[in-house]
């Protein structure tokens, strides 16, 4: 399913860099499907998440090292290639070839935009924002991953850890409340993870494995393309709030459909176990794309070239395809978080972090 979802986000945001405007009827179509495809990115990670730390939780709080390994070795490799290929970009653009950016907007290039970049805090200047930004739901997936881990600590701790886990669970919920999507994203992730932690309730599998499921969680999901046709839509999904808690308590449908694809056997649950290929470069391709959108876009405007609707499908190809070559190319070294987990071991073990490497599996 993340790999399917990837590959939409990716589709919908080279439509909209060939055919669309910012705003109007198609805009708002892609820009509800790439929204529904990053809702289920959080979604899916709760509940993946929440299988992991059931394996590693103790209550001692040292599973948060292997923890924090475990996502670092998965993450970091990536959003490294990522943001510089988003600078290489960005040089291009400082070198004379106009950008054609969502924003359009002036850019930061330098070493501490950088590692803002690949520390994921950087600011609306910086070229990673401008020139790469589907990386903010990476961002708030980065924050989701550290509430979940204090959250553990929290549910399996004793004494001062546990009302420490808290503490620092609830002080990152209150800081990032009010910012663009952070409550949306955790009530999603948040339904992931209860599906995967309460998953074994027979009850809550009955309703998972309900054959009316996927349609009335599909009608769900689609409901809000009746109304792509109103003014305002587009921004209306980021900034209405009706619309925003919407979103959010489309977390409960998600998280039972994915129950109900782990414990089926249909045909549908089937289907996407012989996707499965997708998901090996799917990180790489969401991390990735966007700066290949922009420079196949932005050759083609400015050197003239295939112009029309032809060209411009033309186009769309075309930088698909770039986008998914250059991510199936490096996901082969860079999605290896086996070989990242064992270095960063090694490492700890090699400071002092010895009783990391008895939990390195």
């Amino acid at each position: 399913m993340r790999g399917l979802a990837a590959q939409a986000v990716v589709f919908t945001h080279a439509v909209e860099m060939a055919f669309l405007p910012a705003h109007g009827t198609g805009a708002g179509v892609t820009g509800w499907i790439g929204r529904a495809s990053v809702m289920l990115f959080f979604a899916l990670s709760g509940f993946v998440i929440a299988t992991s730390l059931g394996r590693l939780a103790d209550r001692d709080g040292r599973h948060l090292v292997p923890y924090a390994v475990h996502r670092v070795a998965r993450i970091v490799p990536p959003l490294v290639f990522a943001i510089i290929v988003t600078f290489a970009v960005g040089a291009l653009g400082r070198a004379g070839l106009p950008l054609l950016t969502r924003s359009g907007e002036p850019y930061d290039m330098g070493v501490l935009a950088f590692l803002r970049g690949i520390t994921l805090t950087f600011a609306p200047s910086d070229a990673t924002f401008v020139i790469d930004n589907p990386l903010w739901s990476l961002r708030q997936e980065v924050y989701l991953y550290a509430v979940a881990a204090f959250a553990s600590l929290a549910l399996v701790g004793h004494g001062v850890r546990r009302v420490l886990g808290a503490a620092l669970a609830v002080g990152l919920i209150v800081v990032t409340a009010n910012r663009f999507f952070y409550l949306q994203s955790l009530a999603l992730f948040g339904a992931g993870a209860a599906a995967a932690g309460f998953g074994g309730h027979p009850g809550l599998r009955r309703i998972a494995a309900s054959p009316a499921l996927l349609p009335v969680a599909g009608l769900a999901l689609a409901a809000p393309l009746a109304f792509v046709g109103q003014p305002g839509f587009v921004d209306g999904m980021s900034a209405w709030g009706p619309f925003l808690a919407y979103q959010a308590a489309l977390g409960l449908p998600l998280g039972l459909c994915l129950l109900g694809l782990a414990i089926d056997e249909s045909s549908i649950a089937r289907g996407f176990a012989a996707c499965a290929g997708a998901a090996a470069f799917s990180y790489t391709l969401y991390v990735v794309h966007m700066p290949i959108l922009v420079l196949v876009f932005s050759l083609r405007a400015h050197l003239g070239w295939a112009p029309g609707w032809t060209g411009s499908a033309a186009t769309l190809a075309v930088a698909w395809l770039g986008a998914q070559v250059v991510a199936i190319t490096a996901a082969r070294s860079l999605e290896r978080p086996k070989a990242a987990r064992a270095a960063l071991f090694r490492l700890l073990g090699r400071i002092g972090w010895t009783g990391t490497l008895s939990r390195s599996a």
